[in-house]
């Protein structure tokens, strides 16, 4: 992907905080779904319902320095700092930058007056070392995984000895993703098994 327009957002952004969010706003409506549920009860009965009195009679026998009541509460610090680094810390980047060098695919320079950003996902970095991993002699099947950091290859090979196919894997997949641009190139490792 690329682009060229001044004012359009980054292609290389951090994930969204969907799933602390989804979390806490789950939390809260079933604390608010409870709460309206006991009112309305209340409101028709005029009494409290019968599933309120078993909590109510524990949370009453409770003193302050009973172990249960600190357990609810460390518990209690911890979901809510977690959640709260969750939604505060940004996340790892989605892609990796690809370093044009102010040249298109073509060979012929960018205009000057435009800037133009490259990414890749980390998904396709993952499909382009497998692929490339998979034109090696030697190797069987391959699955790759990548970071911005970092791409892990796990490779299958029918050879009974292996003997250096992993230097050679890690240094054809280093070489194709250089080739491709990465900047900075992930570090590759790649973890070679023999079939039974």
């Amino acid at each position: 992907m690329s682009r060229h327009e001044r004012r359009s957002p980054r292609l290389r952004h951090r994930p969204s905080r969907a799933v602390p969010a989804l979390i806490a706003g789950i939390l809260l409506l079933a604390v608010g779904v409870a709460l309206v549920w006991l009112a309305i009860s209340r409101l028709v009965n005029g009494t409290w319902p019968a599933l309120r009195q078993g909590p109510r009679d524990w949370l009453a026998a409770l003193a302050w320095n009973d172990p249960a009541v600190q357990q609810i509460g460390i518990a209690a610090i911890v979901a809510g700092g977690i959640l709260l680094l969750c939604a505060i810390l940004p996340g790892g980047f989605s892609a990796l930058t690809i370093d044009d060098s102010g040249t298109t695919g073509a060979g012929d320079e960018v205009p000057p007056v435009q800037e133009q950003e490259t990414v890749m996902t980390r998904r396709a970095v993952a499909r382009l070392a497998k692929a490339r991993c998979l034109q090696i002699d030697g190797v069987d099947t391959a699955a790759a995984t990548a970071t911005t950091r970092r791409v892990r290859l796990s490779v299958k090979t029918y050879l009974h000895e292996p003997g250096d196919l992993g230097t050679r894997i890690t240094d054809a997949v280093r070489a194709r993703l250089e080739e491709t641009g990465l900047s900075p190139v992930p570090q590759v490792t790649a973890t070679v098994r023999s079939r039974d």
